[in-house]
């Protein structure tokens, strides 16, 4: 009589008791794990200062120009046209692409001389004697820049862009005697009357210039902090110049 009460009650108390928690059957496998991984980003950007040394090359300048090796010619040198340039970039990158956003200063490095315009036949007294007076440009404009990679050190870019260039300072002149309104030597010529005349006045050139932009580029990159870019090109002149700056 005992064990079947035992039996009885046993069989109550396990239907009312709470039934176990069920067992996670979800087994993790080896290595997939999630973790908290920095996302690269797409775009990077630079802020670099840049520097750049200008020229026309002598052979450009024989077409429009005499020098003083010229037979029959003054003399009197040519100047060289030179310039140098400095500013600054922002540069937005998304491999393979650059942007490049300038903003420079173009001093020019012309020394006062006579400038004998090619004519047939040749006169060589028909020229003007220059002085530039603080000639120099601000420009601001844009590139592209399709960059190459070599190694994870060293790329290389290919591109162009276009910009605007604002003229400052003035190129004052004499001219030969018979263009002068002074009446001073007018049977002179401009080497001449520059030492004896008041000038003529300045040139007349453009306010605002176009600035043509044809690069090619070595990149150099210090991991992802910070770059250092050697360019050469045209930018209305030839030149070659460096790039160095941030990256973040």
């Amino acid at each position: 009589m005992i064990t079947p009460l035992i039996m009885l009650a046993s069989t109550v108390v396990g239907a009312q008791s709470p039934s176990a928690a069920p067992i996670n059957q979800t087994a993790k496998r080896a290595g997939s794990q999630h973790q908290d991984l920095p996302v690269k980003r797409e775009h990077r950007f630079e802020s670099n200062v840049r520097v750049r040394y200008m020229a026309v090359p002598n052979s450009i300048m024989d077409i429009w120009f005499f020098d003083n090796d010229a037979d029959g010619a003054n003399p009197y040198a040519r100047p060289d046209i030179q310039a140098f340039v400095a500013g600054a970039e922002f540069v937005v990158k998304k491999d393979p692409a650059n942007w490049i956003f300038y903003f420079e200063y173009t001093g020019a490095m012309i020394s006062n001389g006579y400038w004998d315009d090619v004519d047939k036949p040749a006169v060589h007294d028909d020229g003007d004697w220059i002085r530039t007076d603080g000639l120099g440009m601000l420009a601001f404009g844009a590139n592209y820049g399709h960059e190459i990679y070599a190694t994870p050190w060293m790329s290389f870019l290919f591109g162009g862009g276009l910009g605007l260039g604002f003229m400052l300072g003035e190129m004052t002149s004499w001219g030969p005697g018979g263009s002068g309104t002074d009446g001073c030597m007018t049977e002179s010529p401009a080497y001449t009357r520059k030492d004896h005349c008041p000038d003529d006045g300045p040139k007349s050139i453009p306010a605002v210039l176009p600035v043509i932009d044809l690069t090619a580029s070595t990149r150099f990159h210090f991991g992802d902090q910070a770059n250092l870019r050697i360019d050469v090109g045209l930018h209305n002149m030839f030149y070659v110049g460096t790039a160095f700056g941030a990256v973040f």
